[in-house]
Parts: C-alpha cells; structure tokens; sequence
C-alpha cells in the first residue's frame, strides 16, 4: 500500500510540475514522466487487487481490509 500511496503523490507532484514548466521541452519531458507514473500506478493497483490485497471499486471490501491490517499491526509482538 505504501508502494501505491507514493505512485500516486509521484502523479500529483508530476501533474503540478508539467503545469508549472517554464519551457515547452521541460513539459515535454514532465508530461513524459507523468505518462510513465500513470502507467506504473497501473500496474501497481492490478498487482494488489489480483493478489486481494486492493479493492478500489469496493469501499466496504476494502476499509475490511484496512482495519484487519490495522489490527494485525497493533498485535504484533513487541521487542
């Protein structure tokens, strides 16, 4: 999730970036990475809802998921 998490604020960060170029050939090349994050994203978001680990079009499914990882984190044993 924290994989996924940082694709998306890579997306945001490249997505205010290309807004903000000051050249025609720096937008180019943030347009072109921004293109490359969104693919990775892809990829990223088909890993884990193949793996049952993300259910983006299932809200309910996916807070479940959420607190049971939530509640196995809290569980662990301590050192």
């Amino acid at each position: 999730m924290d994989l996924l998490i940082s694709a998306k604020s890579g997306i945001r960060n490249y997505a205010m970036a290309v807004t903000e170029a000051g050249t025609p050939e720096i937008k180019e090349m943030l347009t072109r990475h921004l293109v490359e994050a969104l693919d990775m994203h892809e990829q990223i978001s088909a890993y884990m809802a193949e793996k049952g680990w993300y259910y983006a079009w299932d809200t309910n499914e996916q807070i479940s998921l959420d607190l049971n990882n939530i509640n196995t984190a809290l569980n662990l044993p301590t050192l």
